[in-house]
């Protein structure tokens, strides 16, 4: 028996060795066969379209990008490279045979979709070299959704960034574009019947004061189609509608259910004002939207959004509350329902089909519906459910799909074995689940270089899960894959992120002093920290100690570049640091952390509130209890809280310090509050009127906010607050 295992031992071994020694292929074709040899590419040679249409500039241009090798173009037949139409080769739409000679290298497709495919494989075999291994490779998809969403209302991207990612859509076998294009936060294409969508709702006042914003011309989006369209994407718009429309109503209040005005939101969140579904002139508005969008996509979908509607301002609209009555409808459920199957038959007489979020199926799922699930959290059986019903879906879960989620959450592991048809459908069923889409978010995106960090590589990771789908046991064959990847990303200018947690920080306290060690988590890379941001990166060498009050940046470094982003330790040392400290109530559970020292640990609470530096407190205020053995003199007291509504986070706004001399008298102290805002985090300082003197205790009050309003998702349920470092100065 042991015999036997090393056997196999040995030969798991030797195939990831063997996986290792050849050219990366992402996403791993259906069957290779690797030759001995290999093609010479040089500048004489030449590659022919043969039987084809396709404009084969571009792939002469992405070769020469990778690997500094010009093709030339033959016009005649055969050439060194050839790409060949067979109808008989019917292995479906997208398949292809790629064989690589000695003296040549042969695509051969029923299609030029599937040309197109055996020519991004052909850029990957090429790499950044000029040698191309001797292979046979047959292959084809096993879902044809294979998608990426691109939210450009959050942070706008030029045309030109646009077609990049569509660039390495293709390289990557990606071929659905769902383009995310208006929003709270901004309109972004030209309709000409509604001038005032671009003047007005394509702009936002920033906190700062400065205007951003921008629009994409229909022109432009022509272009942008006409790009995909060559590369075999398919550009599927998104015009997100009954929610997430002021962009809309700042345009054109008259849409809302209310009198407005409305402004284009500068902040994330969802708005409760939303297109009146009880105005008859919001459905001339979509329909004439509709009129001028629809044209400039070829697609035969249309997505309208249908995701996160408050239903506030409707049940206080006289005019929705009479078109419930005049539909026999049973509430606003049902309303946001009529609303959706009323846009769908304006799409369907269009000759299109709708996709949706999958709030379209509140109140009544039209059978024709493609409905596009991302709230997994919400009911992990519905993707069979909707499956059962005859529906088509495509999957985005959270859990794996969610791009604009760190590494920490959602890391390259999660999307390889991201895998989106249930185990419980039967064949039939299973063939309403049209693939994947993974999603980009761009609430927290600034620009290109951020976008392409929280893309790559995990954007590679999902092409393989839908292509060909992730093996079980196969992640490190892959990942020697990916690894072979990233020299080509390089040269391609991809400022791609990690594939999972770069490092592990870890903090200690010992007779008071601090202690940090920090850990890498991903082979080859090393970890060097400096003194606040201004600081040089030194080496790591042990455990750094805490001397001095600083932030202390962790950075991780790959052949020699920075690698992730740094994780960031602040330290305050203070007075509370000597301090006893008890909490009346504990904090709430799952937040407890390391108790009340928690909150005078000189750790300071970072930007993620769930980097256990922070106490929540779930519908309770914080009372604590700080004692000293020996009296202090105390000038401010200093904290700060979390602030994120869509994590059900609020901040405080209510506060009371008391003081003692002796532990049993308490008494009100008078204060001034000054609050500074860093992202979502709030920092205040309680400014003393005048200096606290022989103070041996103090109580520390911080009211709970309350519960989240009316158009919050969880509206009515008590709130977090999330507090930490109580500094005593």
């Amino acid at each position: 028996m042991r015999l036997l295992l090393l056997s196999i031992f040995t030969l798991c071994v030797s195939f990831l060795s063997l996986a290792q020694e050849h050219s990366s292929i992402i996403p791993q074709p259906k069957e290779v066969k690797w030759n001995k040899g290999e093609f010479l590419l040089s500048n004489t040679t030449t590659i022919s379209k043969g039987n084809s249409g396709l404009d084969i500039d571009y792939y002469i241009d992405q070769i020469a990008k990778q690997s500094g090798i010009q093709l030339s173009k033959s016009e005649k037949e055969y050439a060194d490279v050839n790409l060949h139409i067979v109808k008989e080769f019917d292995l479906g739409e997208e398949a292809y045979r790629l064989t690589v000679h000695k003296t040549s290298i042969d695509i051969t497709s029923s299609t030029e979709i599937g040309l197109r495919n055996g020519l991004s494989t052909l850029m990957q075999l090429i790499g950044t070299n000029n040698k191309v291994e001797c292979v046979d490779i047959q292959d084809s998809p096993k879902y044809k959704w294979r998608g990426l969403m691109l939210d450009v209302s959050r942070h706008f991207f030029t045309i030109d960034e646009v077609k990049r990612y569509l660039d390495l859509m293709t390289r990557y076998k990606l071929n659905k574009f769902h383009w995310h294009l208006t929003e709270d936060q901004g309109w972004r294409i030209e309709i000409k019947k509604y001038p005032k969508l671009t003047e007005i709702g394509a702009w936002r006042t920033e906190k700062d004061g400065s205007r951003y914003g921008g629009f994409y011309t229909q022109e432009e989006i022509k272009e942008v189609v006409a790009y995909a369209t060559e590369r075999g994407i398919e550009v599927i718009p998104e015009i997100d509608m009954p929610g997430h429309m002021l962009g809309a109503l700042a345009s054109y209040p008259e849409l809302a259910c209310t009198e407005g005005p409305f402004e284009v939101w500068n902040r994330w969140g969802v708005s409760e004002d939303v297109l009146c579904a009880g105005n008859e002139k919001v459905y001339e508005f979509v329909e004439d939207v509709l009129k001028e969008i629809i044209p400039l996509f070829p697609s035969q979908y249309f997505h309208l959004g249908g995701d996160e509607c408050p239903k506030s301002r409707w049940k206080e609209c006289d005019k929705c509350q009479l078109k419930i009555k005049q539909e026999g409808l049973a509430d606003e459920h049902e309303l946001q329902s009529y609303f959706i199957h009323r846009v769908e038959k304006m799409v369907d007489n269009m000759n299109k089909k709708i996709t949706g979020w999958d709030e379209i199926m509140e109140g009544g799922l039209s059978k024709t519906a493609t409905v596009q699930l991302w709230r997994d959290w919400h009911d992990p059986q519905a993707i069979s459910k909707i499956a059962k019903m005859g529906n088509d879906v495509i999957a985005s879960p959270t859990s794996c799909c969610y791009f604009d989620y760190d590494t920490k959450t959602t890391e390259v592991a999660q999307v390889y074995a991201f895998n989106p048809t249930p185990d419980d459908l039967n064949e039939e069923e299973a063939k309403h689940i049209l693939g994947g889409e993974c999603t980009v978010w761009t609430e927290r995106i600034p620009n290109q270089k951020r976008a392409d960090f929280m893309i790559f590589p995990r954007a590679i990771a999902f092409s393989e899960a839908l292509w060909s789908g992730g093996k079980e046991n196969g992640l490190k064959e892959f990942e020697a894959r990916l690894e072979k990847q990233y020299p080509l990303l390089d040269q391609l200018g991809v400022a791609y992120g990690p594939s999972s947690d770069v490092m592990s920080v870890s903090t200690s306290q010992n007779n008071g002093q601090i202690s940090l060690e920090a850990i890498p988590l991903i082979k080859d890379v090393t970890i060097k920290y400096k003194l606040n941001e201004s600081g040089e990166y030194v080496a790591l060498n042990e455990s750094l100690k805490v001397d001095q009050s600083a932030d202390i940046y962790f950075q991780g470094f790959k052949n020699g570049k920075l690698y992730g982003d740094p994780i960031i330790k602040s330290f305050e040392l203070h007075k509370g640091n000597s301090a006893k400290i008890k909490l009346v109530d504990e904090a709430s559970k799952p937040y407890q952390n390391e108790g009340a020292k928690t909150l005078i640990n000189s750790i300071v609470g970072g930007h993620n509130f769930k980097d256990e530096t922070w106490l929540g407190f779930n519908g309770q205020d914080l009372q604590a209890i700080l004692t000293w053995e020996k009296a202090q003199v105390i000038n401010t007291i200093e904290f700060s809280s979390f602030d994120e509504m869509g994590s059900w986070i609020m901040s405080p706004y209510e506060f009371k310090i008391l003081a003692s001399k002796d532990g049993k008298k308490y008494k009100e102290v008078s204060k001034k509050i000054n609050k500074v805002v860093d992202g979502n985090i709030n920092h205040f300082t309680l400014q003393l009127k005048k200096p606290l003197k022989d103070i041996k205790d103090i109580k520390i009050i911080i009211k709970h906010p309350g519960e989240l309003p009316k158009n919050h998702g969880g509206a009515g349920k008590p709130s977090w607050m999330m507090i930490d470092e109580i500094i005593i100065k």
